[in-house]
């Protein structure tokens, strides 16, 4: 049996309410891009007031930045045996605390590492050649002053290219990196690492003895990036090589892409 119509009341009742009734709106998440929490921005925060305060020691507290001070010495056993292979120490504590983590969970965590240790490698070891930072000395004028009196022999150990590029080269021969801007190795990796850590952290929660492990790198990375403040490296040195670790959470959070395949943490 068909439906009555209905009347002209109950037509233009109809029509008014369509009118005046406001369309559903489901709420639309903000961008990971654009959004930091609170304890994010702390986080993120702690690297560069480091830096700044060991800055500030240096310069007003000469005495409290003396060169007799254990860890102002490059041979210190912490740098040497920890802060020398900081990304090893990194890549270890990582994949205890992964360890824990569901199948799923540890894929994308692999693969957010996977990138990590891109830009580590990109930045102090290879980019097409030398590294990003040796290249940055270079164009900024600097060069591998020789102290060997046979520069045909230096040539023949270092090559023409790496004599001209390379920093690791320039200490093989026994040359010394001299002007130009030297990025800080140290700032970039200890923040780097730091940052990746944290987020990782922030993905599972912070319990058990792995995490615990973790806990204990960011603290001794946290030393070392303070004691790089009070006694190495020039203050516009010390922030670029801030500079290139934020790169890494920049691109994590800002390109789409990025955070939907890998899964963003926080950080």
């Amino acid at each position: 049996m068909a439906s009555p119509k209905p009347s002209a009341y109950q037509a233009e009742k109809l029509d008014d309410d369509d009118v005046h009734q406001p369309p559903s709106l489901s709420p639309t998440p903000p961008s990971p891009g654009l959004v930091l929490l609170p304890r994010e921005i702390f986080i993120a925060s702690i690297y560069p007031l480091t830096l700044i305060a060991g800055s500030a020691v240096s310069v007003f507290s000469p005495s409290s930045a003396s060169t007799n001070f254990h860890f102002s010495h490059k041979r210190n056993p912490l740098n040497v045996f920890f802060v020398k292979y900081g990304w090893l120490w990194t890549t270890l504590v990582f994949l205890i605390h992964t360890s824990r983590l569901r199948s799923s969970l540890r894929v994308k965590a692999l693969l957010r590492y996977a990138f990590a240790t891109i830009w580590w490698i990109l930045v102090t070891q290879w980019f097409f050649g030398p590294p990003i930072m040796d290249l940055l000395f270079w164009f900024t004028g600097g060069e591998c002053q020789l102290v060997d009196t046979d520069p045909m022999r230096t040539k023949e150990e270092m090559g023409p290219v790496q004599m001209v590029f390379s920093s690791a080269a320039c200490k093989v021969a026994g040359g010394k990196w001299s002007g130009g801007h030297d990025l800080s190795g140290h700032a970039f990796l200890l923040t780097h690492a730091s940052l990746f850590l944290w987020s990782e952290l922030s993905c599972s929660g912070v319990a058990g003895w792995e995490s615990a492990g973790v806990l204990a790198l960011l603290v001794m990375w946290w030393w070392m990036l303070l004691m790089t403040g009070i006694y190495f490296h020039t203050w516009l040195e010390k922030i670029t090589g801030w500079i290139a670790a934020m790169l890494y959470a920049w691109a994590l959070r800002s390109y789409p892409t990025v955070w939907s395949t890998l899964g963003v943490p926080g950080v």
